[in-house]
């Protein structure tokens, strides 16, 4: 936490609600500057897809008469193209403020 906090990153983008969440449940997560691509947009995905899909059915694809199965293709879909962005951003933060590999700390 101490390289993060030397870079310009804000300190919610590198200590996100959903890690704080994941610690005090007992999980050891990496801050995501430094987790793996395929883990954050894996982890992304998981949860953005089906909280996304289940806001979108109820604020507008029940009224449009979307079936069940277009509604979830486009949660998934969505899921996938938030988590693949993600990844890539932190890639980029990573790559920009050169922080250190998880390995070196």
């Amino acid at each position: 936490m101490a390289e993060l906090e030397a870079t310009k990153i804000w300190r919610s983008n590198y200590n996100p609600p959903m890690m704080k969440l994941q610690r005090r449940l007992g999980w050891k997560m990496r801050p995501p500057h430094y987790a793996r691509f395929w883990r954050i947009a894996v982890g992304y995905a998981l949860w953005f897809g089906p909280v996304w899909g289940v806001l979108m059915w109820f604020a507008s694809w029940r009224g449009q008469g979307f079936s069940l199965l277009s509604a979830v293709g486009a949660s998934a879909v969505a899921g996938i193209l938030f988590g693949v962005l993600m990844a890539a951003y932190y890639a980029r933060a990573r790559r920009r403020h050169k922080l250190s590999k998880w390995e070196d700390l």
